[in-house]
């Protein structure tokens, strides 16, 4: 039988190293990153293929368990690297700074804070292209849209994403290839975002 103490520092040594080759994991970002974009864009392009595969009564239901499974594909994706980019794994370098705690919370919370008005604006059909995928949604000029933000809600996950990347920013080496890692990922990601929303701007 392991002992409590055995079975902690069991833990430990698992959590404190990295649990895959930094490469590898570099390519699994990428591809976790730009995959639901992807998919984003055949849907807003050819919605009516997406319809002839699942048909008009799931066609949007499929596709919003899609999105809502690409963001937990992302987030778990995110964990991995950031584990296996450090030789410490998972467990902190240093204390997180109070500076660095209150800029990574204000984009966060700023972030989500357009994320959910545009759902309580739009509703999951309507974030989830709706109109595209048969369903009638009305236009609407309430917050977040009456502000000039034309994609308020790509603009907060943005945000989202530095929010985060403040923090894990924070745990890597300085000077390392993952601290700079941490920063190519997150305009990546900004990226992906403002092409998503040029997408559906003008195609």
């Amino acid at each position: 039988m392991f002992s409590l103490d055995q079975m902690a520092f069991s833990a430990q040594e698992v959590l404190c190293r990295p649990v895959l080759p930094t490469m590898t994991v570099d390519w699994v970002l990428m591809a976790a990153m730009a995959a639901p974009h992807f998919l984003y864009a055949f849907v807003w392009l050819w919605p009516s293929v997406w319809l002839s595969i699942f048909g008009k009564e799931n066609a949007l239901s499929t596709f919003t368990l899609c999105g809502f499974l690409g963001k937990v594909m992302q987030a778990q994706v995110v964990l991995l690297w950031f584990w296996s980019s450090r030789s410490s794994g998972l467990c902190l370098l240093q204390p997180i700074g109070i500076l660095q705690w209150l800029a990574a919370l204000m984009l966060i919370a700023s972030g989500q804070a357009l994320n959910l008005a545009c759902f309580k604006a739009l509703g999951t059909d309507g974030v989830y292209y709706g109109t595209k995928l048969g369903k009638t949604i009305p236009w609407v000029t309430c917050w977040p849209f009456n502000h000039g933000l034309s994609h308020p809600q790509y603009m907060g996950s943005a945000l989202t994403v530095w929010g985060i990347a403040i923090l894990l920013h924070s745990q890597m080496t300085v000077g390392s290839p993952a601290q700079n890692g941490v920063v190519m990922a997150a305009c990546g990601w900004t990226a992906l975002y403002a092409l998503s929303a040029a997408t559906e701007q003008y195609l």
